[in-house]
């Protein structure tokens, strides 16, 4: 695939992003594209950072979803929270920000660049790929079908295992691999055909890496404990910088639809709309209520 259509491809996910009202900060590739094993079937899938917005830091609200696209799928989650997963070192979210192929804020993909992946997370995610590789999950029927399981976890548990070696042997910490051609090849051959194995074989030899994997991380990194990058007074800075900028501009409002079946109204809520009172009687009580700010100045 070409570079010009995964950065047209991200563009057009920023748009759809926007459209549903959300103001995005960050985009990024994470998958098949960046290891160098994308073919024909492959999607072009992304993460995204957006900004929180004002009533949902005063509620505690997060944003944390994932909108499938025509081309692909895009994991959005507002900076917050995107910030709570990261600091974890889950190399999925860091690879999405060591990417070549990103669209957005270049500070915060050289801030959220700071921190490096958790050997163990990667460990732990093998884990859920030998897992999936036998759970006939309902999107993987065409795969169970052909195969009777998805060879997929297989490709992705030899490529985590590939990532944690190459990174434990030179004393690295990144978040994916490129394959050159050889390996490309391989990689793509044992998830579309098996590489002409069989399910307990497949089975068998993911048992076989994993074990391998504990046993490099033990052995190589006995007394291996992940060092968090602290980032909070960054983070918050930047929020509160750019929730300044939109509220500046912009007057900001919000509605919040309540729907109490057989439950008592709120005493703050009549405190504030005494009409509510009328409602306390009622079985099932339904009512939005609109508000809004205005900035007017500051500094």
């Amino acid at each position: 695939m070409k570079k010009e259509d995964i950065f047209k491809t991200l563009a057009i996910y920023k748009k759809i992003l926007e459209e549903r009202g959300y103001i995005v900060l960050y985009i990024g590739l994470y998958g098949s594209q960046n290891y160098n094993v994308d073919d024909e079937q492959y999607d072009i899938d992304a993460k995204a950072i957006i900004l929180p917005n004002l009533h949902d830091i005063i509620f505690r609200k997060v944003t944390s979803t994932v909108i499938e696209c025509e081309n692909g799928s895009i994991d959005v989650k507002d900076l917050l929270t995107f910030y709570d997963v990261i600091k974890k070192g889950n190399f999925s979210y860091i690879e999405a920000i060591d990417t070549e192929y990103s669209v957005g804020d270049k500070y915060l993909k050289d801030l959220f660049g700071k921190v490096r992946p958790n050997f163990k997370s990667l460990v732990g995610a093998m884990y859920e790929k030998r897992k999936a590789l036998t759970h006939k999950f309902p999107s993987k029927e065409k795969e169970f079908e052909m195969f009777g399981c998805d060879p997929k976890q297989y490709h992705h548990i030899v490529r985590l295992y590939d990532l944690l070696s190459y990174n434990v042997g030179n004393n690295l910490k990144q978040s994916y691999l490129k394959y050159d051609e050889e390996r490309r090849n391989y990689m793509i051959t044992i998830k579309r055909s098996m590489d002409g194995k069989t399910v307990q074989e497949l089975e068998q030899e993911s048992d076989d890496i994993i074990n391998r994997a504990r046993e490099l991380l033990d052995y190589n990194t006995p007394n291996y404990s992940y060092e968090y990058t602290d980032l909070d007074d960054k983070k918050f800075d930047y929020t509160e910088a750019h929730l300044k900028e939109v509220l500046q501009t912009t007057e900001y409002s919000y509605a919040e639809t309540y729907r109490l079946p057989g439950k008592a109204i709120s005493r703050k809520h009549i405190k504030k709309f005494p009409s509510l009172k009328e409602l306390t009687d009622c079985e099932d009580v339904r009512y939005t209520i609109y508000e809004s700010i205005e900035i007017l100045g500051g500094e």
